[in-house]
């Protein structure tokens, strides 16, 4: 009797070290997804649309056949589906594909204009994105003018994987200042849930290339695109809220082009008066660069000269942001420079009293006075004081 309840024991015992295998899936068995595409094929019904996803899966065994001078074995697969859901459509991948989709190595989720400017669309696909435990909050996100899916085809030379491409391309927003910061899908599930207007990276096809700049506006109500900004304007945007992390600026010193690589940029916002019809803010930007080029005769060993590219650099900085000012408050009358997020940080009282108005009814943000107060300072000048001397 006592040798059956040790043998019961240890039957049950070894069930533990069972549990953690029962639903184990053979890494032979997995379709490594690293890129997604959603694009809008038709609205069903008032409420219902239905989606084209795609799924690029990496092949393996492409992976550096062209580096190693072997044969034309594609990198990556992109399989489409469509369904009214992203659960449903994902499970339609099994009927194609012997591989179980596996999402924890997803890079880059691409949406399509399309889909962004349908109210509570993109809410409702991202749902799928977030709620899913299996998928990362880390995933980066970028909207297509066009179709996503084409993006997904983005095949420069020497690239294997486009997902890939296109998450390496987002690493490069200190080189142009219409490029933001990657945004990830944790940092969309925070702004649904606020209700706070938003911009989403942009990107286009161009030829076998994508290319990665500007922005599109997202209203944090409707969770829908009302509009999007030009090169200009979304520098001035990543100027105010440091979506920008550097970048150049091309300006003209005495009818001659300099153009100032920035190295660092610095922002600072205060709300100077709190009344419900005049709201005045105050945002101050210090900007440090260096001369990255010099087509003038002048030397920019001199001082005054410095001073003088210093000063155009600061007004050029002052167009783009009156431009994106311009463009927030009068066109599309949506807060994404984070002037309602100052106020609930600094201002809470006040807040709650206009924050039903901000953007809508009353739209106090729309008449709020924005004063924007710029400095250029140039810490370096390079190698050589210039190359061509002046005419006598």
């Amino acid at each position: 009797m006592l040798l059956n309840k040790k043998v019961f024991v240890c039957l049950i015992s070894s069930t533990i070290f069972l549990a953690g295998c029962w639903d184990r899936v053979d890494i032979e068995e997995r379709g490594f997804i690293v890129g997604t595409a959603i694009d809008l094929v038709k609205q069903k019904t008032e409420n219902q649309y239905e989606v084209l996803m795609t799924n690029q899966f990496v092949i393996p065994s492409g992976i550096g056949t062209l580096m190693q001078g072997g044969g034309q074995q594609e990198a990556f697969m992109n399989v489409s589906e469509k369904g009214t859901s992203v659960f449903r459509t994902n499970r339609k991948f099994s009927r194609i594909n012997s591989q179980v989709p596996f999402y924890q190595h997803l890079k880059v989720l691409v949406v399509s204009e399309e889909v962004i400017t349908q109210p509570h669309l993109f809410s409702n696909i991202m749902d799928f994105f977030i709620r899913d435990h299996a998928l990362r909050r880390s995933i980066r996100l970028l909207v297509a003018h066009e179709g996503a899916k084409e993006i997904l085809n983005s095949t420069p030379e020497n690239t294997d994987v486009p997902a890939m491409y296109l998450d390496d391309l987002m690493e490069n927003v200190d080189r142009n200042t219409n490029t933001i910061k990657p945004i990830h899908i944790g940092e969309i599930q925070e702004l649904i849930l606020n209700e706070q207007s938003y911009v989403l990276p942009a990107v286009k096809k161009e030829g076998p290339l994508a290319e990665y700049g500007n922005v599109v506006v997202m209203d944090g109500k409707s969770n829908q695109m009302v509009g999007s900004l030009n090169e200009e304007e979304t520098s001035g945007l990543g100027f105010i809220n440091g979506h920008t992390e550097g970048g150049v600026l091309e300006v003209q010193v005495d009818e001659s082009s300099l153009v100032v690589e920035i190295t660092k940029i610095n922002q600072k916002m205060k709300i100077t008066n709190t009344q419900r019809d005049n709201v005045e803010v105050e945002i101050s930007i210090l900007i440090d660069g260096n001369i990255a080029e010099h087509y003038g005769t002048e030397s920019v060993l001199d001082e005054k000269y410095v001073k003088k590219a210093e000063a155009s650099a600061e007004k050029k900085v002052k167009e783009f942001t009156a431009k994106t000012i311009e463009k927030v408050q009068k066109d599309l009358q949506v807060d994404v420079l984070g002037i309602g997020k100052k106020l609930y940080q600094s201002h809470y009282d006040f807040w709650q009293e206009v924050k039903e108005d901000w953007e809508q009814g009353e739209s106090y943000f729309s008449s709020a006075v924005i004063k924007v107060n710029t400095e250029v300072r140039i810490d370096r000048i390079g190698s050589a004081d210039r190359v061509k001397m002046q005419e006598e």
